[in-house]
């Protein structure tokens, strides 16, 4: 079948449409339907959110080798096959019965996720709009994070319409018919592609000394993993965090959700003004953001207006760090392998990344509030130096 093709700037796009569907078809679902698989398939709620762990797993195990063909071939194809991919795990999780099909229902969407969120992605828009990568970059991750306020309430909106297996089998189609002509419509450019034999954009070229890659490489992978650790874990203990600081539950989630339109505004400003100023610069700035809004309770007490400034703090900075993440490999790096890089960035992070909301659970429920965002605290002032480093070496 021969689809449309599509410019550039509608290819970029394009693949925020999709990205919003696919974070919706994965790793949103839990968060809505896990009471009522846990029920039908009698499985232990914690079980259930496990399946994001799943997922995390298999599509880091993957990514390097998956990153190295998306350079060589193009990411198309491999949009394409992710999609379908994505849409067989949701038929599967619909149809599972227990704990094993459950699990292979999330080790298929495991597959899908490099494909399709954010690593082939990301390395398709460095190659629609090599020369203006960046802002490309900042648009995706911007329009990308409108995922959680439409994904979350559609998929409360469907649940008792069509039953949790029947959202599965719905966000399968949507795959299929929405997911699937989008990616295949893209169109690139030969000449920009990122393996060994591509062109890299004039002033893009990244580090070429193999021992500097090797030393950034590290520095970058520690400096993300800290702040990774701080931006997956904390969200989800945010309500918990302001009820063990003394607020009603009400009060707790009035404040947390000032979390989603800080990270919006802080990308917002990045991707409009975010050129003027050198990636790791907003690396060092955003990490500095967060580890500050996590001291202020410990500094200054647990009351609702400190804890609103420090959900407000670490909105902006992690909102903005969202594109650094994404960015800076690109611009250390360059384009020229591009996905690869990420892929084998992913491989620890994303592991990292899995365990970071029960370490931060853990922690709120052993150490307390203060103590635990005094441990994000620390991890921030961790990646604030290693960026920082990382402007003496690029």
């Amino acid at each position: 079948m021969k689809f449309p093709e599509l410019t550039a700037r509608r290819g970029v796009v394009a693949l925020s449409v999709t990205q919003i569907l696919s974070w919706g078809s994965s790793y949103f679902i839990p968060a809505v339907l896990s009471r009522q698989i846990a029920a039908d398939l009698d499985l232990p709620v914690a079980v259930v959110f496990s399946g994001i762990t799943v997922m995390l797993v298999v599509g880091s195990t993957i990514g390097p080798a998956l990153g190295r063909r998306t350079d060589r071939i193009g990411p198309r194809d491999i949009l394409v096959v992710g999609s379908v991919l994505l849409a067989l795990g949701l038929a599967f999780l619909g149809l599972s019965t227990g704990l094993a099909s459950y699990a292979l229902a999330w080790s298929l969407i495991g597959l899908a996720m490099p494909m399709v969120l954010t690593q082939t992605p990301f390395a398709a828009v460095a190659q629609l709009m090599p020369h203006a990568a960046r802002r490309a970059l900042g648009w995706l991750t911007l329009l990308g994070g409108l995922g959680p306020p439409i994904a979350l309430p559609a998929l409360a909106a469907m649940e008792p319409v069509f039953g949790w297996r029947g959202v599965c089998f719905a966000l399968a189609a949507m795959q299929i018919l929405i997911c699937v002509p989008l990616h295949a419509a893209l169109r690139f450019d030969p000449r920009n592609l990122t393996g060994g034999d591509g062109e890299t954009a004039p002033g893009d070229r990244g580090l070429t000394d193999p021992a500097l890659r090797r030393r950034a490489f590290i520095i970058i992978g520690i400096a993300f993993a800290c702040t990774g650790f701080v931006s997956w874990g904390l969200p989800v203990q945010m309500v918990v965090i302001g009820e063990a600081l003394g607020m009603e539950l009400a009060l707790a989630v009035g404040i947390a959700a000032l979390m989603g339109p800080a990270q919006m505004v802080s990308r917002g400003l990045e991707t409009a003004f975010g050129q003027r100023m050198h990636i790791l610069d907003v690396g060092v700035y955003s990490a500095a953001a967060v580890g500050i809004a996590c001291a202020l309770p410990a500094i200054f007490g647990g009351g609702a207006i400190v804890y609103a400034l420090c959900v407000i703090g670490y909105g902006l900075g992690t909102g903005a760090m969202t594109i650094v993440r994404v960015v800076a490999p690109l611009t250390v790096f360059g384009r020229r392998g591009y996905a690869e890089i990420m892929g084998k960035l992913n491989l620890p992070l994303n592991l990292i990344f899995a365990t970071s909301p029960f370490a931060l659970s853990a922690s709120v429920a052993q150490l307390g509030p203060i103590a635990t965002l005094a441990l994000c605290a620390l991890l921030s002032a961790i990646c604030v130096v290693g960026l920082y480093r990382l402007q003496r070496i690029v």
